[in-house]
This record gives structure tokens, C-alpha cells and sequence, in this order.
């Protein structure tokens, strides 16, 4: 326990676990000295190493920091794919298939709401004359929210798309015994 009471987050991690909680969780390029500074970890050297292997393994990327130094970014492309087959093998065709009729009744309900056909025509309501500051900033929240349901659907469509394939490449997956995990908020 720290003085305040409460567990740090790194409480039984190793040096090189704490590098890999962070990094794995980046959500734009940092350096090795933030990552490092962020995982609460001494050496420079062990933290380069564990962020280099990372890489190696594609759980992140080597990009060009605009000082010249590499710096380490996300791997989106492998961050889709492992949410994708945590769909998959932890929810029923049944449960996906739900869920995207709740995601389409949440674009459904903002369409009604707004009196716009997409996300598209919403936003070129944005500059619209009589709108207060409060309702450009509540249609911004709401095109932030409507653009991330999209990418929701759009993970489920993949999930359904591959569902047959996935399970008989690994029978026995998840009987949708996780499927409180689902998308929507």
C-alpha cells in the first residue's frame, strides 16, 4: 500500500512489465524516456530493450520522432485484429448480431434526433446559423460518439463475417461465457 492508501499500479510488476503496460496501452507515438518515466522504470537501457522487442513482435511500432529519435506508436492494425477475436471467441453469433441491432438503434436514435440521414450531414450542420456555442459543442460530442459507434459496427460486421471461419479453424472457443464485454456503452 502507498501512503495514501491505495495499491500502486505496478505493485508485483517487473521493470519490464511495467514497460509493456504502458506500451502496450500507448495511444500516440512517445518516446523511450516517457515510457520509461511512465512505467516508473530506472534504467533507460532495460526500457529501450523491452520496447525494441515489442516491436519485434509487432505490439508496436518504430516511427520518426520530429526530433530525429525513434519514438514507439500503437499497432493498430494488431490492436483490431485482437479485438476482433476476443469478439469472436468470447460471444455467440446471437449476442454479435444484438449488438449491432443496439449500435444502429443508437445511429438510428441520432439521425431522429438531429433530423439528418449520416454522421456526414450532421456535421454540415456544425456552421448552421442560430445554433449556440452549447449546441455546436453537444453536436461535436455527439459526431465523436456517432464516428466511434461506426468503427464499433463496423468491428462487429467484420466478427459475424468471420465468425464460421474462425470457429472452425479453433472449435471450442468462448460458448459466450463473457458476454458481458459487449461494445456499446
Amino acid at each position: 500500500m502507498t501512503e495514501r492508501g491505495l495499491a500502486s499500479w505496478s505493485d508485483g510488476q517487473t521493470t519490464r512489465e511495467r514497460v509493456r503496460a504502458i506500451a502496450t496501452t500507448l495511444t500516440q507515438p512517445r518516446s523511450v524516456d516517457w515510457v520509461r518515466e511512465e512505467a516508473q522504470v530506472s534504467s533507460w537501457q532495460t526500457a529501450k530493450d523491452e520496447l525494441e522487442m515489442l516491436a519485434e513482435f509487432g505490439q508496436v511500432q518504430i516511427v520518426d520522432g520530429d526530433d530525429g529519435n525513434p519514438k514507439y506508436a500503437p499497432n493498430y492494425q494488431q490492436r483490431y485484429f485482437t479485438e476482433l477475436t476476443e469478439l469472436i471467441n468470447d460471444h455467440t453469433r446471437e449476442e454479435l448480431r444484438e449488438e449491432v441491432a443496439t449500435v444502429q438503434a443508437q445511429i438510428d436514435d441520432w439521425k431522429t434526433a438531429f433530423d439528418v440521414e449520416s454522421r456526414d450531414e450532421l456535421e454540415a450542420t456544425l456552421t448552421d446559423d442560430g445554433l449556440s456555442s452549447d449546441e455546436i459543442r453537444e453536436r461535436n460530442r455527439i459526431l465523436r460518439r456517432w464516428e466511434h459507434t461506426e468503427d464499433n459496427k463496423r468491428l462487429l460486421k467484420h466478427a459475424l463475417e468471420l465468425y464460421v471461419p474462425a470457429r472452425e479453424l479453433y472449435p471450442g472457443q468462448g460458448d459466450s461465457a463473457n458476454a458481458s464485454n459487449l461494445l456499446s456503452q
